[in-house]
C-alpha cells in the first residue's frame, strides 16, 4: 500500500492508527492474502538472482515473498513513502537480500538500478503523477525489463467499492485516481514502456465466518469508529461477491493486472 509523498502536507495515510490497523489485518488474518501470492509468483514470475523493485511496498507481505523467489543471489528493493510501513522489513528478511528506500513513486531517487521487474500491487492509484512514476520505472528497468502492476482500474467493482464505501468510512480519507486501460496505454507509450496487456484477474479471500469478513475490512481500511464490521461487511456483500465455501466464506477480490516490457533496444 502506498501513501504519496504529495500529499503528505494534507493527510499521509499508512501512518499511526491506519498504518497499525493495517498490520492487525495481516497479523489476525495471516492467511486471507495467500492466494494474492500464489498471483503474485504468477503474474511477476520473479526468477533466482533477480533484482525486483517493488513500489508501495507497505508493510511488506509481498516483499517478502518476492525476496524468497530471487534468493540470496537476487535483491528486493521495497519502496514506499510510509516509514511507519516499511519499519523492520530488511531485518526480517530470511536471505539478506532487501533493501528499504522511503520514495515516493514518482520521484523514486534510489541508489539501484538495472531491474529484471518493477511490481507493485494496489498501490498506483494513489500516485498523484502517474506520468513521473513510469518514466522512472522505465529508467530503472534494464532493457527488456517488465513492468508488473496489479492495481484497481477504473469502472471495474472494485473502482465502485472504493469509491462507493472506501472513500466515506475509512480513517484518512481515500481520494485517488484510478487507471483506465486507455491511459495506462498511454503512459506506456509516453514513459519508454512497450504496449501493455491486461488480465482481469479475481482472488478468493478467504475467512472461516462470514462476520470474520466485515472485521477483517474494518481494520485493512481502518475504518472510522461509526463504521461497524457489520457496516464493512455489508458494503463488500454490496459492490463485490461474498460467498459460502466448503471450508467457510469466502470474499472475492477482483483485481487488473497489467504488464508491458521496456524494449530490448532502442
Amino acid at each position: 500500500m502506498y501513501a504519496d509523498a504529495k500529499t503528505a502536507s494534507k493527510s499521509v495515510e499508512f501512518v499511526g492508527k491506519r498504518s497499525s490497523d493495517y498490520r492487525d489485518a495481516l497479523s489476525h488474518y495471516s492467511n486471507v492474502w495467500l492466494p494474492d501470492i500464489a498471483c503474485m509468483k504468477r503474474c511477476l514470475s520473479p526468477l533466482p538472482a533477480e533484482r525486483v523493485l517493488e513500489v508501495g511496498a507497505g508493510n511488506g507481505y509481498f516483499s517478502k515473498a518476492i525476496a524468497d523467489c530471487v534468493g540470496p543471489d537476487g535483491l528486493l528493493v521495497a519502496s514506499d513513502p510510509s516509514v511507519d510501513q516499511l519499519a523492520g522489513l530488511e531485518a526480517e528478511s530470511a536471505h539478506g537480500n532487501i533493501r528499504v528506500v522511503p520514495a515516493s513513486a514518482d520521484v523514486l531517487d534510489i541508489p539501484f538500478t538495472g531491474f529484471d521487474a518493477v511490481w507493485s500491487r494496489g498501490a498506483i492509484h494513489h500516485v498523484t503523477d502517474k506520468t513521473s512514476a513510469f518514466t522512472r520505472f522505465a529508467e530503472l528497468a534494464r532493457p527488456g525489463g517488465r513492468l508488473v502492476i496489479a492495481d484497481i482500474f477504473a469502472g471495474t467493482p472494485l473502482a465502485r467499492y472504493f469509491d462507493g464505501f472506501i472513500a466515506r468510512s475509512c480513517s484518512t480519507g481515500h481520494e485517488v485516481a484510478f487507471l483506465s486501460h486507455e491511459f495506462a496505454e498511454s503512459l506506456c507509450a509516453l514513459t519508454g514502456w512497450g504496449q501493455p496487456t491486461f488480465d482481469e484477474v479475481i482472488t478468493p479471500w478467504e475467512f472461516r465466518n462470514r462476520e470474520d469478513i466485515g472485521r477483517f475490512l474494518q481494520l485493512l481500511f481502518s475504518a472510522k469508529p461509526d463504521y461497524s464490521a457489520d457496516d464493512c461487511l455489508a458494503a463488500a456483500d454490496h459492490y463485490l461477491s461474498v460467498s459460502e465455501t466448503a471450508s467457510g466464506w469466502a470474499l472475492m477480490w477482483p483485481m487488473t493486472v497489467m504488464t508491458a516490457f521496456r524494449p530490448a533496444h532502442g
